[in-house]
């Protein structure tokens, strides 16, 4: 069943296609054919709509009695983001829309923005929040852990998704959609955890169809794909507030497996302390270095072993545990977790779901793939600030650094406070020894960023 708010015309579907992930916004494609044949674009484009799946009439009514109303198996809520006119004939046309959540609509635009001292969940949620509306009803963080806030994070160039989702990846957050059927709205929900998951699908391996005789639904199909995987992570990184601190790490969470061979080694993931390679879950220091270094071998783990299958259940959704039961190949025994999924149905085609899925293990999350960061080569133009109007003095810490307005930044901060604390490039020749011309507030610099990170500013001249 498809609904579109204000469009009062019936909508009956034809097809569908809908692809869902784990940490993407789903895409469904639904074709449908209505009697109003010339149906506007804008009374569809950017508006709420839902869609229900329903079981198959077991029994069709006597002629002349209405069908009980029967509760859907599964309602999406969304928005419709695409539209297009297909055919028409004197009686009907036929027209196919695209639904996605909300959260898609962040990926267009694109943005230049500045973020201090918050972290990132405190981003995420202020992004959705001030900038695209959303209210508490709409989004739910359920994290085990607790996450620093961050000095400065720049957005440079990204659209808000883009951005939301490479900050979620940095730190093994991923999220997943529901529908909240009171309020009829879509809700996404962040988690960072394997005991987030839901538990207690059960389904029966049935090699020849996905349909028995009982009307049961059942999986079959069943595939499982195995490689070698690298075996530990090996990490390091430089912090100049302490030069001589020790930030090497080693990390190995397959504990030797045979099925896992050679060495990753990372340099200058954003990390200052090291952490504790003893800790366990949310013991762990988050945004250390062994932080870091236990989510890159999760990731790696994520692809040593793949499960594909098709199912005839329409309550089957990304970030669910399946258990199949009745004779699957042992790989499944654990239980999978559905990391994707491609459904299709049409009016002459039984509904089917093909999944992809990762070994459930109380040890290994799933973890989002990074996302790429942008990379900016050369200088970016700024004037050194100060806190007071026409100072005529400069305005440097202890440790001769300025703060910086960009001037791609168009919010508004306190005098003074527009970014983090810069360094200065400048002759040096030991801790005695070295040259430094203070910059009064207004004069332009030229920041440039360590390893073309927008996160690691410094000032390169004036």
């Amino acid at each position: 069943t498809l609904k579109v708010r204000d469009v009062e015309p019936r909508l009956d579907v034809l097809a569908f296609e809908g692809q869902e992930h784990l940490s993407q916004p789903f895409h469904y494609r639904v074709e449908f054919t209505s009697s109003e044949r010339d149906l506007a674009a804008e009374s569809l484009l950017g508006q709420d709509a839902s869609f229900s799946l329903h079981a198959a009439p077991q029994k069709l009514p006597a002629l002349g009695i209405s069908a009980p109303e029967v509760k859907p198996l599964r309602t999406l809520q969304g928005v419709v983001t695409g539209f297009k006119r297909q055919s028409g004939s004197n009686d009907q046309a036929t027209y196919e829309i695209v639904l996605q959540p909300r959260l898609a609509l962040l990926g267009r635009g694109r943005q230049f923005r500045i973020y201090q001292h918050q972290s990132v969940p405190d981003i995420v949620e202020s992004i959705l929040r001030t900038r695209h509306g959303f209210e508490g009803q709409d989004f739910l963080f359920s994290l085990k852990r607790d996450y620093p806030k961050r000095e400065q994070v720049m957005q440079y160039g990204e659209s808000d998704l883009a951005f939301i989702a490479r900050l979620l990846a940095e730190i093994g957050i991923w999220y997943r959609f529901s529908s909240d059927e009171r309020l009829g709205i879509d809700v996404v929900e962040f988690c960072d955890d394997q005991r987030l998951y839901q538990f207690d699908i059960e389904l029966p391996f049935r090699p020849q169809s996905g349909l028995g005789s009982s009307g049961q639904d059942g999986v079959w199909s069943l595939q499982s794909s195995h490689k070698v995987v690298e075996q530990h992570v090996h990490f390091r990184a430089y912090q100049h507030r302490d030069a001589r601190a020790h930030l090497n790490g080693e990390i190995d969470q397959s504990r030797g497996a045979t099925t896992t061979y050679g060495e990753a080694y990372h340099y200058a993931e954003p990390y200052r302390v090291l952490g504790d390679a003893l800790s366990q879950d949310e013991d762990l220091q988050s945004e250390s270095g062994y932080f870091y270094a236990r989510l890159r071998h999760e990731r790696y783990l994520n692809g040593q072993t793949q499960f594909s299958g098709i199912s005839s259940s329409a309550t089957l959704m990304p970030g669910q545990v399946l258990k199949v039961s009745g004779g699957a190949p042992q790989a499944f025994a654990p239980g999978v977790v559905i990391t994707g999924l491609t459904t299709t149905a049409a009016r002459d085609k039984s509904f089917e779901a093909t999944f992809q899925a990762m070994p459930y293990s109380e040890t290994v999350c799933f973890r989002p793939e990074l996302k790429d960061k942008p990379q900016i080569a050369g200088t970016v133009p700024a004037r050194v600030t100060s806190p007071q109007a026409n100072d005529p003095y400069t305005h440097i810490d202890l440790e001769g650094r300025y703060r910086v307005s960009f001037l791609f930044d168009r919010d508004s901060w306190k005098a003074g406070e527009e970014s983090v604390w810069l360094r200065l490039a400048r002759p040096y020749a030991g801790d005695t020894y070295g040259l430094h011309l203070p910059l009064l507030a207004g004069t332009e610099v030229a920041v440039a960023f360590e390893q073309g990170d927008p996160d690691r500013p410094y000032i390169a001249h004036a």
